[in-house]
């Protein structure tokens, strides 16, 4: 529900702030005085395109504001959007320069225009005599008609079915596609996997055989160092065994005249020991050093196939043994898998014959919901004298989809005779503007938007249809907040709250200016100006009191029946 409207520099409207309660708010005024401002400033809050022309002249920006009542669903997308939240009001400010760009601020957060439709989308509803929105979009029917006929389990029914069939879909699709390219892909997964397999390689095969390659080709260089090694050692005259052995009995015997030298005797004696274990460490590893071509050959042979293995798979030995892993897992797959596409196609059409039962259900549901509609819409322009009017609901069937088999379509024909077309190809005008009110009454109990705004939706009807035209925008009213902008006496005098939008002249300057009307004096002399224009009579301030005074027991007698009714359903259980 809107709270209160704010406008600071828009249009002619030089600084206006205007409070809004439940119920059914209407808005009067002479033609050209700025009632569709008010409009066009409520449809920049819920997200229209800003122009530039809107800014009065001589401001740099204009300034609109709303304060809207926080539900669980403005809560809930703010959340969603990552909006603050600041309790109980939500505060959309929106500024316009004269460049054409502007400001959004979501609860004085900076925000996007596309972040502000997303959202305020379907809260308000603004209705114009050329702009019948959602009515109108067959699009939207379809939800409609499951909206107004509360078919919400059954609905859940069917998107559980759905879900179901989809995710059942989806498993068959993993399994690739038809049984001849499945054993095609078998025979090459087979293939590249004997491939790896024939030459199988081991976990770092290929760094160990290296090492082992350079080893054989350097033998006879090895068998050279590590002979003269052996000599420098131990074997030839001053070898290194042989001197440190010196240098221990010098010490040894310099040791007797000064004991400070232990510590060096010990270190030599360690070194010497470490001499003899190297000598002894060569000598083992000449026994074992021999030259063996036919190892060499093997080994270089063996690290070829492991290249050429790595080459043709483009990966290291490690991303072969990878690979031959995910090849041995793909190939087990494929072998079964004509017998688990059997079981997913199974599957898939059990889930597919629950998904139709609970289409068939749902499109019962939507059937019965659609000559209730129907009845209520008939109802309505009954009332609005259009008793020869055509309204149906059409149901056809079409493909399963997430919505269920069904595509709707609302029907209308205005006269006898004529052939009725969907919604979208309605001339507008009064028929049309009708027509949109008796759907408005019809679906006032479900519809989730929180306000109606009606710019002129009464226009092209008069008299007796006037006052029944009220009577239906204020039963709208009964379930939510309605603004209406009004020619018509009669549908002014069923509103709860009234304001007058008047034009004037200040300092060589138009401005309009919004006036509360409180009480019945002040609503009974606006209500005269429209029944007579500009000169107010006393026989037309009569009828403005009259007026207001069928509409005031109208609405006594419309809350008796609404009592009764209430009465009759508790007894009854309902």
């Amino acid at each position: 529900m809107l709270n209160s409207l704010h406008l600071t520099n828009f249009a002619v409207m030089e600084e206006v702030e205007v409070n809004f309660g439940p119920g059914l708010t209407v808005l009067t005024g002479e033609t050209g005085a700025g009632k569709s401002i008010v409009m066009d400033a409520l449809g920049l809050l819920v997200g229209s395109r800003a122009e530039a022309d809107v800014i009065r002249t001589g401001a740099d920006e204009a300034v609109i504001e709303g304060i809207f009542e926080r539900t669980e669903v403005l809560g809930a997308r703010l959340d969603a959007l990552g909006l603050p939240d600041l309790g109980a009001e939500v505060s959309v400010r929106r500024t316009v320069g004269r460049t054409g760009k502007g400001r959004v601020h979501i609860n004085g957060a900076l925000a996007s225009v596309g972040v502000l439709q997303r959202l305020m989308n379907g809260l308000i509803d603004i209705a114009g005599q050329h702009e019948h929105l959602a009515l109108f979009d067959s699009a939207q029917h379809l939800s409609l008609v499951d909206r107004f006929g509360e078919i919400e389990t059954v609905a859940a029914k069917y998107a559980d079915a759905w879900s179901q069939l989809t995710a059942s879909r989806g498993r068959l699709a993993e399994l690739g596609g038809d049984a001849a390219h499945a054993r095609s892909r078998a025979d090459f997964v087979a293939y590249q996997l004997d491939e790896i397999e024939k030459v199988a390689p081991e976990p770092d095969e290929d760094v160990s055989l290296e090492a082992e390659r350079r080893r054989l080709a350097s033998s006879e260089k090895l068998r050279h160092a590590a002979s003269a090694a052996e000599e420098l050692l131990s074997t030839r005259d001053a070898s290194a065994s042989e001197l440190v052995t010196r240098s221990i009995a010098l010490v040894g015997d310099a040791e007797k005249n000064d004991s400070s030298l232990e510590k060096v005797r010990t270190l030599l004696m360690s070194g010497q020991s470490e001499l003899e274990e190297a000598t002894r460490a060569l000598s083992r590893y000449l026994s074992s050093l021999e030259s063996d071509p036919k190892r060499l050959t093997e080994v270089e042979d063996r690290l070829d196939a492991l290249r050429r293995l790595c080459r043709k798979h483009v990966a290291p030995l490690p991303g072969v043994l990878q690979k031959r892993d995910a090849l041995r897992i793909e190939l087990e797959s494929l072998q079964n898998l004509d017998e688990r596409r059997a079981d997913a196609e199974r599957e898939v059409a059990q889930k597919a014959l629950a998904a139709l039962e609970a289409a068939s259900a749902l499109t019962v549901a939507r059937q019965k919901a659609a000559e209730k509609l129907e009845a209520a819409v008939r109802s309505g322009l009954d009332r609005l004298a259009l008793g020869k009017a055509v309204f149906s609901v059409q149901i056809d069937e079409c493909q399963l989809s997430a919505s269920g088999a069904d595509s709707v379509t609302l029907m209308f024909s205005a006269n006898a005779g004529e052939t009725p077309k969907p919604l979208g190809k309605v001339a507008s005008g009064g028929e049309a503007s009708r027509l949109m009110l008796a759907m408005k009454a019809a679906l006032a109990r479900s519809d989730t938007c929180a306000c109606y705004v009606f710019d002129e939706a009464d226009a092209g009807v008069g008299g007796a249809v006037a006052d029944v035209v009220g009577r239906l925008i204020k039963t709208v009213s009964l379930h939510r907040q309605v603004l209406c902008i009004t020619h018509l006496p009669q549908v002014a005098a069923h509103g709860d709250a009234h304001v007058a939008i008047t034009k004037s002249e200040s300092r060589g300057r138009t401005r309009s200016v919004v006036t509360v009307l409180d009480g019945a004096v002040a609503r009974a002399r606006e209500l005269a100006r429209m029944l007579s224009g500009v000169q107010v009579t006393e026989e037309a301030v009569h009828a403005a009191e009259a007026l207001l005074r069928s509409a005031s027991q109208s609405e006594n007698s419309f809350g008796r029946r609404k009592r009764n009714q209430r009465i009759v359903e508790n007894r009854r259980g309902v």
